[in-house]
């Protein structure tokens, strides 16, 4: 029924505010505050403003390929076989994000809320939920995106104001954290963290009008960073710079701080369920998107009819046993340095060597004719 559906510039920002909640809910913010202690504010800047110059050059990059995504120009760039590649890189990576984050979410739930059922029940919540989405197709994704958007964005602000009352200037010095090194040079890695940038390669051809690609990734880029440093400024009213051990979901912590009186209590458990359906339609968005680049790369008819399939294999991979320890390990090492590789390097690199083929290509069109 919405084959041909395509997102407007609300749909598609709301998509952005649902999977950088995705990450926040991830201990994403907490990471980079164990990395580089007092320096948090000053590495999220630097790091912000790092992704915001590689988004204008994506961006002015990509200009050059209307409605086209990064699968779409690879195969410009290297023909099939850079597109197989591609492709490949890109499925393996949004799957790694999937199932990291369905396991480790259904970890959190099954810890605080539903210890006494199977993880497994919470696991099919998730992937029968993901599957019907799916089937029902983007525009479904788009409007559960919508919707839950605006009250993700509520549980952010309110999250940090309620912990603003607590703040002490010391959670911020030294400013620059330990030293230079730290912040600066290893505190690159945190670039990962704007994750969103990933899928700015991908939007164009599903953008009901190509021409706000620019505006749409500068608001989306804006959105995403903006709910980081929130983020992160709420969680150093909790966390201190010598952090030894992992919280099991750090928004959540900070959820709990939350307090309006007898009124209202256990606003905590509202947020939840308000972050679960955010994860669900991440979840959701995501599984589209693989199916609709396998579509690309295997010339299916239909990508809908690729649900099932991936949805049982990605429920299959989440019930081989896993210790949440490392879970984490693969999060913070494997799956970040994926992230930081596909959008620095490898996306990077192709639609630049992309822009260059376009050139010659059109000076030797000028010089036959």
């Amino acid at each position: 029924m919405d084959k041909n559906y395509k997102l407007s510039e609300n749909d598609t920002l709301s998509i952005v505010i649902v999977i950088m909640i995705n990450k926040l809910i991830l201990n994403i913010p907490y990471y980079i505050i164990q990395s580089v202690g007092s320096g948090t504010l000053a590495n999220i800047i630097y790091i912000g403003l790092i992704d915001f110059i590689f988004l204008l050059l994506i961006i002015k990059l990509m200009n050059k390929f209307e409605n086209q995504d990064i699968i779409d120009i690879a195969g410009f760039l290297g023909g099939k076989i850079l597109k197989a590649i591609v492709s490949v890189v890109a499925i393996g990576l949004l799957f790694l994000a999937s199932y990291i984050t369905i396991l480790d979410f259904s970890n959190v739930l099954h810890t605080i809320y539903f210890s006494n059922f199977d993880l497994i029940y919470i696991l099919l919540y998730f992937i029968v939920g993901i599957l019907i989405a799916n089937l029902c197709g983007l525009k479904s994704i788009a409007s559960v995106s919508t919707f839950i958007s605006f009250f993700s964005i509520i549980s952010i602000i309110v999250t940090f104001l309620n912990t603003q009352s607590n703040f002490d200037i010391t959670y911020i010095t030294p400013f620059f954290g330990i030293d230079f090194k730290t912040t600066f040079l290893s505190g690159l890695n945190n670039t990962f963290a704007i994750y969103t940038l990933v899928y700015i390669y991908f939007f164009k051809p599903l953008l009901k009008n190509p021409k706000n690609f620019k505006k749409i990734s500068i608001k989306s880029f804006i959105i995403s960073f903006s709910m980081l440093l929130i983020t992160a400024l709420s969680m150093l009213t909790i966390f201190s710079s010598n952090i030894n051990v992992e919280p099991i979901n750090s928004l959540f912590l900070l959820a709990r701080q939350i307090e309006f009186g007898n009124f209202l209590q256990r606003i905590d458990a509202l947020f939840i369920f308000i972050w679960i359906i955010s994860i669900f339609a991440y979840l959701s968005f995501t599984i589209f998107l693989i199916s609709r680049i396998l579509k690309k790369l295997f010339n299916f008819e239909n990508e809908k009819d690729l649900s099932y399939s991936l949805c049982s294999i990605l429920l299959g991979l989440t019930l081989i046993p896993i210790n949440i320890t490392t879970l984490h390990y693969i999060e913070k090492n494997i799956y970040s340095r994926s992230i930081i590789i596909f959008i620095f390097v490898i996306g990077f690199l192709i639609i630049s060597l992309a822009n260059l083929k376009s050139r010659k290509v059109k000076k030797w069109k000028r010089f036959l004719l």
